[in-house]
């Protein structure tokens, strides 16, 4: 079993579309999506509708429920507000229903040695307070409040990932690592739609139970095809700009 792991697509269909591509090319045998499928983007229902067919598990995001109304957007800009609000008008019923019904946090138990994975889009300590986990000090806190070997997480935007090993935590720097049997994880593999580490390629991951292995992989896509329908659709401009900036 190999899994592509995905997040914060955030309404990019020309993103979500390259690295399915990618995926497909790789083998891959599911896909997990971290959540935030839609806010930002002008392709709200293509990318509700290409995840809701292809990934095996979602989980919410905070974007996801912010464009449904069932989550306060106090601490979300005045531009994520009224994208939020665009989305929601746009958003079939069809993916309403869809979105709403999905899980804050869920743990995937696997066959072929896959270790019980837990899946949340911000921090597993407290879910639908939409915690990010930016440091190794957030990380630490973090690791104490689940048990599994791997937590997949979201929502910052920049791959990222944290190991906890005989009481000692770390940041583990290289993409590409093998996952040593006694230690934990907290894994985020980026962005798809919207990557914030000054890379404006897609991000997401790879995941081999049975190798122990995870990759983040970075695809190009088509970033002037997306500017242009969040230029079309009415949205702010810097929302089509910062593609291009990876931040």
């Amino acid at each position: 079993m190999v899994y592509g792991i995905i997040s914060d697509v955030h309404s990019n269909l020309e993103a979500i579309t390259a690295v399915f591509d990618e995926l497909k090319q790789r083998g891959i045998d599911k896909t997990i999506c971290l959540g935030d499928v839609v806010g930002y983007g002008a392709n709200p229902n293509e990318c509700c509708d290409l995840i809701r067919e292809s990934a095996s598990y979602v989980v919410l995001g905070n974007h996801d429920a912010g464009s449904l109304g069932l989550t306060s957007l106090r601490s979300f800009s005045k531009m994520a507000v009224s994208v939020c609000q665009w989305t929601g008008q746009t958003l079939t019923d069809k993916n309403k229903n869809w979105l709403k019904n999905l899980p804050l946090i869920k743990e995937i138990v696997g066959a072929h040695g896959c270790v019980p994975l837990l899946i949340v889009h911000g921090a597993p300590g407290n879910p639908p307070q939409w915690q990010y986990i930016l440091s190794l000090k957030n990380a630490i806190t973090e690791f104490q409040a689940f048990s599994n070997q791997i937590c997949f997480v979201g929502h910052s935007h920049i791959p990222c990932s944290f190991v906890e090993r005989d009481n000692r935590y770390n940041i583990v720097e290289s993409p590409k690592f093998t996952l040593k049997p006694d230690a934990r994880y907290i894994i985020n593999p980026g962005s798809v739609g919207q990557p914030r580490d000054k890379d404006s390629r897609a991000s997401f991951a790879i995941y081999e139970p049975e190798n122990r292995k995870v990759e983040i992989v970075r695809v190009s896509y088509d970033i002037k095809g997306a500017q242009q329908k969040i230029l079309d659709a009415g949205l702010p401009e810097f929302l089509a700009s910062r593609l291009a900036l990876g931040k």
